[in-house]
């Protein structure tokens, strides 16, 4: 490894979604040789792992997380000696591996040990499923070659090799991956060598890719993709990678990463990771993106064609400081990756539009709209969940089977949101509030970090700037009409919202309730024409909101506004939303619709409402349940298993 980074321990978090004991041992490196065969979705591999001993204990053994996976053997690389060790059914979050070491350890020593597995990655016969997600060339963009690509979010890594699968466990990795002859293989970490057409002694030619992150990431930052793939330099430091088929569609759509990334470092900071490559992936993965560092996923369904999709992107480069350098310990303090980044993200969104038209108004116009369409899934996922439901604090309580599968919505991201902006009204305005997270990634970076060790920064912050703030009884700086507890521990929405400039939202608004009463008799397609996605997006949500157009007016709407054929018909969050609002209204012609998009990708965000209103809104039979059981093995294991407790086929 070519940093020496120091990561310190987080001896006083509590990680209940982890069976490895990470107050005794901790990862300080991790090595992966992977042989990945796409056509047999098999995987070999051999995970190297140096741990320190934290403390002693009368149990001479380490444990570690797996899922799936078959061990062949464990050695204890500096004795060279075979270790025992057993697998144990551990629940509903994998198994236990717990290695049984031939010599004490003392606490600072490090052991390395080598075990030596296998896994078919699919992890079918485990409800939580596995971090894999194979693709038949059918699935694929090209219909030529499988694919595979990992999503380990939120603790799924250890379904690709045993581990400490924790964010509060962060370390660096090398990695060297074998693939067929046709194929690349692409990780989160820099490439360092490649031999392609290698002839191995069994007398097949693979192409052996080798990776390092020197940056130390947690497991679920591991990532890896496999497929037939091509990229394009968008700058010195960003390249697009995809499919040949899309790939100058990709090049296009994402041609302005690098002016993002600039503007992000003008707000949060020098961008450490070297690189900042996008993969667009097939339509089947289950996040609009994920933020691997050095190789952020996107999905491919934010290929417009007119870039209108593309701020997704500048929420992945938040997370290069909020998320990736600074980690949440664990997942109750999801709000730090999430609640921040969107915070960040909505800023460089609204520098570079300013960039491009510094017309304050516009800027402040366009940021309200962001704000709001937040505010509205906010209040959809309370409403989903319950005003009273754990799942809607910023912090939720977690005990020992608390799921973050079930857990992640928008709430950590749209409430940290809200919570941050209030602290930035409160602490004096936005510049005095960016110097303070700039300092902020500074402190902590290359750590993982709970709510405490965030409100104890602040506090201590603003303490040196304000000589006469008060603290509580928990030495939290005390602020006007501000109260810790509820914003932090409340369930529900937020305590207040922030007032904003709300003339875009308003004016598409204005116009859905225009369509409501007259049942959309006075619209026509040039009231529109000049919308961004945003405000067509609010106005669908105002329609879906009041569930009273008649089946004649979305058919009168369909026509007008072209929604079934046409520009809005290729962008994909618009005819999500315009899918929701015609099936609520039993649009007929909708369902055929429907049903084509979600076969056609897997993205959560949209399938899971689809399924759902499929299944309660606009029953068509056993249609929902028909078209998902055909379908399952398309999606990715995360979201199969999601649609199915959506459509009751297995209980929460």
């Amino acid at each position: 490894m070519t940093q020496n980074i120091v990561v310190h321990p987080p001896l006083q978090v509590y990680d209940p979604c982890t069976y490895s004991d990470i107050t005794r041992y901790f990862t300080r490196k991790l090595s992966l040789e992977l042989d990945v065969d796409p056509f047999q979705r098999h995987i070999r591999g051999v995970a190297r792992i140096v741990l320190e001993c934290l403390r002693i204990d009368a149990d001479v053994s380490i444990v570690l997380d797996i899922r799936g996976l078959k061990i062949g053997n464990v050695e204890n690389t500096s004795t060279r000696k075979q270790l025992d060790f057993s697998q144990v059914k551990g629940g509903k979050f994998g198994d236990i591996l717990k290695i049984f070491l031939d010599t004490p350890v003392a606490p600072e020593q490090m052991i390395e040990i080598a075990i030596t597995y296998e896994t078919n990655a699919e992890g079918e016969e485990h409800p939580a499923g596995s971090c894999c997600g194979w693709l038949s060339p059918e699935q694929t963009v090209g219909r030529k070659s499988p694919y595979l690509f990992t999503q380990s979010q939120p603790i799924h890594a250890r379904s690709l090799f045993p581990c400490q699968d924790s964010p509060s466990v962060k370390a660096p990795y090398l990695a060297t991956i074998s693939v067929p002859s046709g194929f690349k293989a692409i990780m989160s970490g820099i490439l360092v060598n490649e031999k392609e057409l290698f002839e191995t002694a069994k007398g097949k030619l693979q192409n052996i890719y080798r990776f390092e992150q020197s940056i130390p990431v947690p497991s679920y930052l591991v990532s890896l993709a496999v497929g037939d793939l091509e990229s394009q330099e968008l700058s010195e430091r960003c390249r697009i990678w995809s499919e040949p088929e899309i790939i100058e569609s990709a090049c296009f759509e994402f041609g302005l990463t690098e002016q993002f990334l600039k503007t992000a470092e003008s707000i949060a900071g020098f961008y450490l990771w070297s690189r900042y490559d996008l993969l667009c992936l097939p339509p089947f993965f289950p996040y609009g993106g994920m933020e691997n560092p050095c190789l952020a996923f996107v999905t491919s369904t934010l290929l417009v064609g007119d870039r209108s999709l593309v701020y997704v992107i500048i929420n992945e480069i938040a997370h290069s400081w909020s998320g990736n350098l600074v980690t949440c310990a664990s997942w109750e303090h999801l709000w730090l990756n999430d609640g921040i980044a969107t915070y960040l993200a909505r800023k460089i969104i609204a520098r570079v539009l300013h960039n491009q038209n510094p017309n304050r108004a516009k800027v402040e116009a366009f940021f309200g709209l962001e704000a709001s369409i937040g505010r509205d899934a906010l209040q959809e996922a309370i409403h989903f969940y319950g005003d009273e439901h754990n799942y809607t604090r910023l912090v939720p309580f977690v005990h020992s089977q608390f799921d973050p599968d079930d857990s992640f919505s928008v709430v950590p991201a749209e409430k940290g949101f809200n919570l941050l902006l209030k602290l930035e009204r409160e602490i004096g305005g936005e510049e005095r509030f960016l110097r303070f997270l700039r300092s902020y990634f500074e402190h902590f970076k290359f750590q993982s970090i709970t709510t405490d060790d965030f409100v104890s920064y602040f506090s201590e912050y603003f303490d040196a700037l304000f000589p006469d703030a008060s603290f509580d009884s928990k030495n939290r700086i005390e602020l006007s009409n501000f109260d810790w507890n509820t914003w932090l521990y409340g369930t529900g929405e937020p305590p207040e919202y922030a007032s904003f400039d709300l003339s875009l939202v308003n004016h598409a608004r204005q116009l859905a309730q225009q369509c409501l009463d007259t049942q959309c008799e006075m619209l026509t397609w040039h009231d529109v024409d000049e919308w961004e996605t945003t405000q067509m997006v609010v106005f669908l949500n105002h329609l879906l909101a009041s569930d009273k157009l008649t089946y004649e007016a979305v058919k009168k709407l369909d026509f007008q506004m072209r929604f079934s054929q046409g520009r809005w018909s290729r962008n994909a969050e618009v005819r999500f939303i315009w899918l929701r609002v015609s099936l609520r209204s039993h649009y007929e012609p909708s369902v055929e619709n429907a049903i084509d998009f979600v076969t056609s990708q897997g993205r959560m965000k949209y399938v899971r409402p689809i399924y759902k209103d499929l299944y309660y809104i606009y029953p068509q039979g056993d249609l929902a349940l028909k078209t998902f059981e055909e379908n399952r093995h398309r999606y990715h294991s995360i979201a199969a298993k999601l649609i199915a407790r959506d459509l009751e086929l297995i209980e929460n």
